[in-house]
């Protein structure tokens, strides 16, 4: 492929289909209305009240072992398995149950902190012939549609047509009435959330940043697979989840380290319309539902379900608790949020909003990490970040009644924020006000919150397709962040004053 897809992959790219973001689009806006494939060498082993400026630091000496409240009835596989020197932190039910009852961080382990030597797991198992056939349609449409330049990869056929220009042209008249109606203008009230210095080790393996990102985005392509990744498979057949009534939809993947990743779906699905349109309106109401209500949707149960059958699935080929992941973006960021808060599981979750469930310390040491862009509405539904106040709850440092779960990794352009908090402080002063807000929050949302966004400041090559024509990067390149693991990335977000308390 010649450069000019690497190079647009690394300047706007955005997972999804035309129809996908359609939906996406319409769905919040409704809310808002209302009230808002590649060959690799495969190892065979394995709460402050004040919302005034405020800047406090707090210490995380690592990632701990989750605090969630359903801990002791899923970990009995857990016990058996013991401790990895892979893990990202996890434990079992009666450990994690300690957890909750201590402060004191636990980090991460590392080789000389394993107790017992785990068994090695099976790399992932080839695709069955029928397998294989199933997965036919959705190469054949990701051919067809890079061959439109409605999608585009850093492996795959080059396009002769570029959607590019429209693009920029669509969003520097966007910025420019931004500008115009002043909602770009720098507050001259803005409060500060808290940030955290991680000390802890950088030593355990995990999955990647790049893997995360990629796992995440693939839940948008119909028939993707991660650069780099295998789909974890039982008996030749890949372990997926699709629940349409409920929205929970999601794949798992293996690393060339053996570890394993469970990757939620997003709201949309993006190609995925193409062959089950209907899950999309389920997704749309579980996001409306978890914005304004204080309830747990189904997705999320039907989340913590599926987690539970890909461990007792991977328990049997060789895998501990702690060789597996999760992750996700935007509602499947917050599955995967809501299934680490549950579980212990480490993992991240990309332009995830905040959660219903709450635990003492939101996670802050906790092994899963939240990666928010600026100035994208999805990071800000939440109350521990400040910016769409008073349509969210009231904003509360590092807590609140909708914080996130895990320490929150900020990137892009930190002036991003100003239109959200600008014209979110037009909400409830007549419908011209609520219509401005409405407006520029749907218009921040596709600038920012796509992957492909994220994939351009983590310094992530896109693999498998993303969106090239819709989105605008912003701020700096964080040049290597792809390659960090975990506790490497809490490092050097604390290092860069980017790391936030939940």
């Amino acid at each position: 492929m010649t450069a000019r897809v690497p190079d647009r992959a690394n300047r706007r790219m955005h997972t999804g289909h035309r129809c996908g973001l359609a939906v996406a689009a319409l769905g919040l806006g409704v809310g808002l209305g209302v009230a808002s494939g590649q060959a690799v060498a495969w190892a065979d082993t394995g709460h402050a009240n004040s919302s005034s400026a405020s800047s406090s630091h707090s210490t995380a000496s690592g990632p701990r072992k989750s605090d969630g409240n359903k801990a002791a009835k899923r970990d009995a596989t857990a016990t058996a398995a013991g401790a990895s020197s892979r893990g990202a932190g996890l434990a079992t039910s009666k450990r994690l149950a300690a957890d909750r009852n201590s402060t004191a961080p636990q980090p991460l382990p590392t080789a000389s902190s394993t107790t017992s030597a785990p068994v090695a797991p099976q790399p992932p198992g080839q695709l069955s012939p029928i397998a294989q056939l199933i997965g036919l349609p959705g190469h054949i449409v990701n051919t067809v549609l890079q061959t439109l330049d409605m999608t585009a990869a850093t492996t795959g056929p080059q396009s002769p047509l570029n959607f590019a220009p429209i693009d920029e042209l669509l969003f520097t008249a966007f910025r420019r009435i931004e500008h115009a109606a002043g909602l770009d203008a720098t507050p001259t009230s803005q409060p500060v959330p808290p940030t955290m210095t991680y000390t802890g080790p950088t030593t355990a393996l995990t999955p990647t940043v790049a893997q995360f990102l990629n796992a995440a985005a693939a839940e948008y392509v119909l028939g993707g697979v991660p650069g780099g990744l295998r789909q974890f498979t039982v008996n030749g057949v890949p372990m997926t989840s699709t629940n349409v009534l409920s929205g929970e939809a999601a794949q798992v993947w293996v690393t060339p380290q053996n570890q394993i990743i469970i990757a939620y779906q997003g709201t949309t699905g993006g190609t995925n319309l193409l062959f089950n349109p209907l899950i999309a309106i389920s997704q749309i109401v579980t996001d409306l539902q978890i914005l304004f209500t204080g309830t747990t949707p189904r997705a999320f149960t039907d989340a913590l379900r599926f987690e539970q059958r890909v461990q007792d699935a991977a328990a049997l080929q060789g895998y501990s608790t702690s060789d597996i992941f999760v992750t996700g973006h935007s509602l499947g960021g917050w599955e995967a949020e809501y299934v680490s808060q549950q579980t212990g599981l480490g993992g991240i979750g990309f332009e995830s909003p905040g959660i219903n469930t709450i635990v003492t310390g939101n996670g802050a040491n906790s092994g899963f990490v939240n990666i928010e862009t600026y100035g994208d509405p999805a990071a800000y539904f939440s109350s521990d970040l400040p910016g769409l106040q008073p349509f969210m709850p009231r904003y509360v440092p590092a807590g609140g009644s909708k914080p996130h779960y895990g320490p929150i990794v900020m990137i892009g352009d930190p002036n991003a924020v100003a239109p959200l908090f600008n014209s979110s402080a037009l909400y409830g002063y007549g419908p011209i006000g609520d219509a401005i807000f409405m407006i520029d929050t749907l218009g921040n949302f596709f600038e920012h919150h796509l992957p492909g966004m994220q994939a351009y400041n983590l310094d992530v090559a896109p693999d498998p397709t993303v969106v090239p024509w819709l989105g605008l990067p912003m701020g700096p390149v964080e040049t290597g962040y792809g390659a960090l693991t975990i506790s490497q990335l809490l490092q050097a977000a604390s290092q860069a004053g980017t790391l936030i308390a939940p």
